[in-house]
């Protein structure tokens, strides 16, 4: 997939069929939008893009320092490769492009880059403070033809990355699957700890997040861990480490089974499948590893592994 960092003085040189939004976590709904135009571009000929913004407006308008994503960059481009997009277009958000009336933003972005198809929600806004809606791209029908996706819902409540962002900050994994249509994942890399798991028999590896994602609730999570190519299951516990030495920033360690390798320095992928219990301090060693001898076994239980 190719990336194009767009701007007023650039111009695209063949039609498109577009899906337009933000896009943060590539939810069930954001994909019926981009496998729209996807679906389009094949059926005309044309390349397929997704038209999106860095940073994120929420980020600019409220002058925030920093933000927190579902899916940050890297993410975005590995997910939106896998669905068959061809261009992923970045306009750059600042003051001008926040300042843009939705009717500028139309000509310059959208007929004058010669979009054919526009795919987008239901909510999309755009335009200074705004003030652009699916009602005014309806307009142009001369200019482009036009898909408006319907709300997509689960068991009645809307999927959106507000509501993931909830559903991770509770534990709730299973609803976040099912928002996704995928497990949620972090990917980074493995990095030297404090070695104590290592010392009580549960090794974990450390991981050190390639970007700024969105960490789940502390506790500790049923996972599935990718490294190198091939896929383990483990246990993860994200939070401070109360029990040893607590830490003022989050910790992210899982143990892996039966694994031994030496993975320091290497990527890995944690995908997280369910929620046990909270992060809690420990009287003692003895009860920690109990504790964690039990977490095991009820992790061996949930993927159904051979729990001898």
């Amino acid at each position: 997939m190719e990336v194009i960092r767009l701007n007023l003085t650039k111009k695209l040189t063949t039609p498109i069929s577009v899906a337009l939004g933000y896009f943060d976590g590539l939810h069930l709904g954001h994909q019926a939008v981009i496998e729209e135009a996807v679906s389009y571009a094949k059926t005309h000929q044309i390349r397929s893009a997704v038209m999106t913004f860095s940073p994120s407006p929420n980020v600019f308008l409220k002058k925030l320092t920093s933000n927190r994503l579902l899916t940050p960059y890297q993410e975005k481009v590995r997910l939106l490769t896998k669905l068959g997009v061809d261009e992923l277009i970045i306009l750059p958000f600042d003051e001008v492009l926040a300042n843009m009336e939705a009717t500028d933003f139309i000509e310059q972005y959208l007929i004058n880059q010669g979009v054919a198809h526009v795919s987008t929600g239901f909510d999309f806004r755009f335009g200074r403070k705004g003030e652009g809606d699916v009602a005014l791209l309806a307009t142009y029908a001369e200019s482009f033809t036009l898909n408006v996706t319907a709300k997509c819902e689960l068991e009645g409540e809307k999927i959106g990355a507000t509501e993931i962002k909830r559903y991770l900050s509770d534990g709730h994994i299973e609803k976040v699957t099912q928002m996704l249509g995928r497990p949620y994942q972090l990917h980074g890399t493995v990095v030297t700890g404090q070695q104590r798991g290592r010392e009580i028999g549960f090794p974990t590896a450390n991981l050190k997040l390639s970007e700024a994602y969105v960490i789940p609730k502390n506790g500790v999570y049923a996972v599935k861990v990718e490294v190198e190519g091939k896929h383990y299951f483990g246990m993860c516990n994200i939070g401070h480490n109360p029990t040893f030495n607590f830490n003022d920033q989050i910790c992210i360690e899982t143990n892996i089974f039966n694994f031994e390798d030496d993975i320091y320095g290497k990527d890995i992928t944690l995908s997280f499948d369910h929620y046990l219990r909270e992060e809690k301090k420990f009287a003692s060693i003895e009860e920690l590893m109990t504790q964690l001898d039990h977490d095991r076994h009820y992790v061996r239980s949930y993927f159904k592994l051979n729990l001898n």
